[in-house]
This record gives C-alpha cells, structure tokens and sequence, in this order.
C-alpha cells in the first residue's frame, strides 16, 4: 500500500509538470523561441558545445540567443555563456538533481522582457544522467551528450535517457584516437535499438567536426516547430 501511495504522488508530480510544459512549449513556439534542452553527465562538455554551436549560428547570421545555466551551485558557466556575449540566466538548483518546469518558468522571466526576444533559447541541463530524463522542461527539442572518454557503454547504462531524446551528440571525437575500446558502431546500434528515431552527431567543439551538421538539424527542428 505504501508503495502505491509513492508511485501515485509521482505521477501526480509529472502530471502538473507535464501540462506546464506543454503550456510553456506553446508559447514559446508562437513568439518564434526554439527551447532545446540540452542533458549531459558531468564533464561531457555541454557547455563548450553550446559555444560551438553559438559561434556556428552566429556565422549564420542568428545573434537572437539565450541560455539558461542549470547548476546544483555556483555560476561558473553562466559567466563562460556571458563572457562570449550570449545574455544567460544561472539556474541553481540547491542539489535538487533535475530541472522542473516551475525553475523553468523563473529562470525563463529572469531575462528582462524575454518574450519573443530570442530565435534560440537552450537550458544545459544539471550534469545527470538519470533524473533529467523524467522531467519535461517544455523544450521543442531535447538532445544528450556522451563524451569519448565517457565510454560508448552509457547506453546500456541510462538506457531512459537515450530512448528520451531527440539527438544524441558524441563529443570529443578527436579523443577516438586515444581510446581504442570506444565502440561508435555499437553506440549507434544500442541507441537506435532504445530510439529507432534518433539522431546522433559526432563532434569535437575543439576542432569544430560534425558542428554544422548538428546546426543545420537545429535549424531544421526550429523551422518545423516554431513560428517566424
């Protein structure tokens, strides 16, 4: 008995988040704001992706950009995201391991007048694999990042969160060289047997491979699901 209390309780929880969320996503997509959700764990480089693919937009002519930091503590990242010029709100969670929608809507009003004010919005998620998954945040798009040096064995880990996402971003390629157990044949064939839809990029921010492909799907995502 007790155990159906906590599941109910759950389900409840998700229930009110789920419908805030789609309230969110909708606006968002009537203003012309692409929200992407960007999940990680610690370390895999969600924010040195995120400038590759500012600076890549950027060379495309978009400068209507926006961030939002989630962190347990601290504003290091936002200060990264600032510092290249790109207005960012940190988002701390006080050890709370995921990102819900009420934090979503208060970091999202944090940014003066942001209504209507950004072509792209991205939220780096908290560095975790495991509760992100469960929470929609209200993003049109929601991608992970597994890093080489993290192993291809992550999928057969977290499999929630691989079947959870739209995109799948292999960073640091250029460690491939270096790590001759990661197995990119069996990476894809595990991930796609999870999400039969999914779409994986492989790139390195630092020699900037695979970052054009993975913005020009994110251009392609936005065009199909926002207006403007």
């Amino acid at each position: 008995m007790e155990e159906r209390r906590v599941i109910e309780v759950k389900k409840n929880i998700l229930a009110a988040n789920d419908e805030a969320a789609d309230a969110f996503r909708a606006a968002r997509a009537e203003e012309g704001t692409f929200f992407v959700d960007v999940m990680a764990s610690p370390g895999a480089g969600k924010t040195t992706i995120l400038l590759a693919i500012i600076a890549e937009l950027r060379g495309r002519g978009v400068e209507a950009l926006g961030v939002i930091e989630a962190d347990l503590e601290s504003d290091v990242d936002a200060l990264k995201i600032k510092e290249a010029g790109v207005e960012s709100v940190e988002l701390n969670t006080r050890g709370v391991c995921h990102v819900e929608m009420g934090m979503v809507e208060r970091a999202f009003a944090a940014f003066a007048g942001a209504a209507g004010r950004f072509d792209y919005l991205f939220l780096e998620n908290i560095g975790n694999l495991v509760c992100p998954a469960d929470f929609d945040t209200g993003a049109h798009t929601r991608v992970m990042l597994l890093s080489v040096p993290e192993g291809w064995d992550k999928v057969m880990k977290y499999p929630p969160m691989f079947a959870a996402v739209d995109a799948l971003i292999v960073t640091k390629c250029d460690y491939l060289p270096l790590n001759d157990d990661f197995d990119m044949d069996r990476l894809k064939t595990e991930a796609r047997r999870l999400n039969p839809d999914l779409n994986i990029f492989v790139t390195s921010a630092r020699t900037g491979e695979g970052v054009p492909d993975l913005v020009d799907w994110l251009q392609s995502q936005r065009a199909a699901k926002v207006q403007g």
